[in-house]
């Protein structure tokens, strides 16, 4: 029963990050699709008692078809949740259309962050909003909060790649902190993802409602719908920034409390001395990130057990006989055998 809890939580987990994530922002745009069709607009002039009655027409039957297919839907496009979010990150370098608009929204963040430095000499909110090095600046608020984070989180005690070094020392950090971890990303996936669908929603009613002759009708009442989706797809960026500040603020606690239970766990022993424990994490960093041959040899393994300490003389006594019984062995003693007897 120990064993099988921790996979029901994660099962859990995971339903209900995926209910959260992918089916919600998914429902949301596929209902705006069918008010669309159900009201008229993409073959005329959208009109709401068009719509109320054919929403009335629908039964058990259609409705579960219905939810059917968008789960399906959000079921094929969640493992794109990772490439969206980089997406909003500001990684356009395979993107010709963004491509160069990238090297404007790098300017834009790098004013704002000496705005930021100098004019109001907030450096600990300049850290914390943006990486220190300016060659790592990205075109967009959110990516520069991550990448700061990313390059900052446990730097102050030797690591020199946090975010290569986070999947090595996650499986060892407590229970609580996961779950904190855990949510912050969950908050962080489901703000960008409302965000994209929100934008989305704006532009294709938006389009929807200038193609077909609405907005000309209505004197323009119609672009309330357009406009109140793009503004709440603001709403929805600025709070994935904010869960993003959230998201490295846990990063950093990860490194501080639990740094020294990934050094056992490698086999040596923490040293007493801070800057023996930066230059042997670093060493540690090196040896696993980077694959250079400096593994940290310098520093104390732990002391074997009585237990292993038994087995590795046991071993090591059995490798010496099997050598001394070795044909070309120029210890082996030659034993002479009286007739009719075996050898051992």
């Amino acid at each position: 029963m120990s064993g099988m809890a921790p996979l029901g939580g994660a099962a859990s987990s995971v339903s209900s990050r995926f209910n959260l994530v992918g089916l919600a922002p998914t429902a949301l745009l596929a209902t705006t699709v069918g008010a669309l069709a159900a009201s008229g607009a993409f073959t005329g002039l959208p009109s709401i008692e068009l719509l109320i009655a054919r929403s009335s027409k629908v039964n058990v039957f259609i409705a579960g078809v219905l939810f059917l297919v968008v789960f399906s839907v959000a079921l094929v496009i969640h493992p794109f949740q990772l490439p969206l979010v980089r997406l909003l990150e500001g990684y356009w370098e395979d993107i010709p259309v963004l491509r160069s608009l990238r090297y404007i929204g790098i300017e834009i963040n790098r004013r704002r962050r000496w705005e930021i430095n100098v004019l109001r000499r907030d450096t600990e909110l300049g850290l914390r909003l943006y990486p220190p090095e300016t060659e790592d600046l990205l075109p967009t608020r959110l990516g520069n909060v991550l990448r700061s984070a990313e390059r900052q989180a446990g730097e102050s005690h030797g690591f020199s790649e946090p975010i290569d070094m986070l999947p090595r020392i996650y499986p060892y950090i407590s229970p609580s902190l996961a779950e904190n971890v855990g949510d912050a990303r969950a908050e962080l996936d489901i703000a960008c993802r409302m965000c994209v669908v929100l934008w989305l929603i704006a532009v294709l009613v938006g389009c929807t409602l200038v193609a077909d002759g609405a907005v000309a009708a209505s004197a323009g009442a119609w672009l309330a719908a357009p406009a109140a989706a793009a503004i709440l797809g603001i709403f929805s960026y600025r709070a994935a920034v904010r869960s993003a500040e959230n998201y490295g603020q846990i990063l950093y606690s990860v490194f501080d409390l639990h740094r020294r239970d990934l050094i056992r766990a490698l086999g040596y022993v923490p040293p007493e001395d801070p800057g023996d424990e930066k230059q042997l994490i670093e060493d540690i960093t090196r040896w696993l990130v980077k694959r250079e041959p400096v593994g940290p040899a310098n520093y104390r393994e732990k002391p074997p057990s009585d237990s292993a300490a038994g087995q590795l003389r046991c071993q090591r006594t059995r490798a010496w006989l099997r050598r001394r019984r070795h044909p070309q062995c120029p210890h082996r003693k030659v034993l002479r055998r009286r007739p009719g007897t075996r050898s051992a």
